[in-house]
């Protein structure tokens, strides 16, 4: 693997430590649509097995109606993606607004009560999103529960209060991960 130093040494601090991942579909999806490369988690999942005692990867996603322009194509990512990772599904929002409907995916919600599900069997907590609400999830991790969290995102689409915090950019690990 041709990983940066940087980027290796989180990973490696990693070692030995019981991981769950929990990822935030709408954010990775608005980032893959911006900067046109989404990630493997096959060849993420087995990355990650390299480094860490690597629980699960929880992939939380909006699924769209049937009648929605996008349903197919998301219905091909997930056949993609679920042999390595455990779907948590909600549906879509539709949302009338001046006679079209706005779409709404927040997942937010969901990934806190997941890890807070789940954090007591569990050493580190790795967040695949760029979103700055998970700060305060953030706080209660670390400051409540004495436990290690880490951010992992497009370098473009992380928030500034999360290049704060311990985090690493999918684009230093692209070549490793990148779904073709």
């Amino acid at each position: 693997m041709n990983i940066d130093s940087k980027t290796k040494a989180i990973l490696e601090s990693l070692k030995s430590k019981k991981v769950g991942v929990f990822c935030d579909d709408s954010n990775l999806y608005h980032s893959y649509k911006k900067y046109g490369w989404r990630v493997d988690f096959e060849k993420f999942r087995k990355m990650l097995e390299n480094y860490c005692d690597l629980k699960f990867i929880h992939y939380h996603i909006a699924i769209p109606d049937k009648s929605d322009d996008v349903f197919r194509g998301t219905k091909n990512f997930l056949s993609k993606i679920e042999p390595s990772v455990i779907l948590k599904k909600k549906l879509l929002k539709y949302t009338p607004i001046a006679g079209k409907f706005m779409k709404k995916a927040d997942t937010d919600v969901e990934i806190t009560l997941d890890v807070v599900r789940n954090i007591d069997n569990l050493d580190a907590i790795m967040i695949v999103s760029g979103d700055s609400d998970f700060l305060e999830l953030k706080n209660y991790v670390v400051k409540d529960k004495g436990k290690k969290i880490l951010f992992a995102g497009y370098k473009e689409n992380m928030a500034w209060e999360l290049r704060l915090c311990w985090h690493l950019y999918l684009n230093k690990i692209k070549k490793e991960i990148e779904l073709k």
